[in-house]
């Protein structure tokens, strides 16, 4: 059986700050000794900063519809960008492994030949790219293989063929951008709380460890 690692100060802190203030005033009602100790006080923080009080329930915002939001820890980077790599070479592989074949050997003599192995290697690329986490339970070969998925955050459920397309799509915009565009979404992945970039929240996804999901979880 695998242990889960305990969620840290930071992550507590992280999630009640994303939780709205009836969230926050629910636990408040909790027994303290059935929360962590850095529940805690990530718990007591949050509330002091929005003037919870313990006695007094917080008025509800009319203008706000309750969404539910389902936020994990933030899944280890190195596992990411590993997971990342694996994917890429998958996703290339065919494509590269193709041209330097047609270099060095000249397999494919006529241009009908090499624009039909070129048009079918980029086609593999495009469609596993933008597929490949909503294989299985939202797990690409490479995430599979590093113990991580991805999951909607507003309905708990492994990443669909639709969330992998956008956050696909998302990450094909910014990299058309020359040098820069190709940073921006790595630097969201390690600037943000929960390693969400921003194809992560255009599709209302997240990576996370396989290790954590909760399937019957509640917001």
């Amino acid at each position: 059986m695998e242990l889960r690692s305990p969620i840290s100060l930071d992550e507590y802190r992280a999630r009640y700050a994303r939780s709205s203030s009836h969230d926050l005033w629910a636990l408040l009602q909790v027994d303290p000794e059935r929360l962590t100790p850095g529940a805690r006080q990530a718990l007591a923080e949050e509330a002091a900063r929005r003037g919870l009080d313990r006695n007094v329930a917080p008025a509800p915002d009319p203008t706000r519809a309750p969404i539910a939001q389902y936020i994990y820890p933030k899944a280890p980077l190195g596992q990411r960008f590993a997971a990342y790599a694996i994917d890429s070479i998958i996703g290339m592989g065919p494509v590269i492994t193709a041209g330097i074949f047609d270099f060095l050997f000249h397999i494919t003599h006529s241009p009908l030949n090499r624009t039909i192995n070129m048009v079918a290697t980029v086609t593999w690329a495009l469609y596993y790219g933008a597929t490949k986490d909503a294989r299985g339970t939202g797990q690409s070969i490479g995430k599979k293989l590093l113990g991580l998925m991805v999951i909607g955050t507003e309905t708990n459920e492994p990443c669909t063929i639709g969330q992998s397309t956008g956050r696909a799509f998302v990450r094909f915009l910014f990299g058309a951008i020359p040098v820069i565009g190709q940073l921006i979404e790595p630097i969201t992945v390690v600037a943000t709380d929960d390693g969400r970039r921003i194809g992560d929240r255009a599709a209302s996804t997240q990576v996370i460890r396989a290790s954590d999901y909760e399937e019957n979880r509640r917001p």
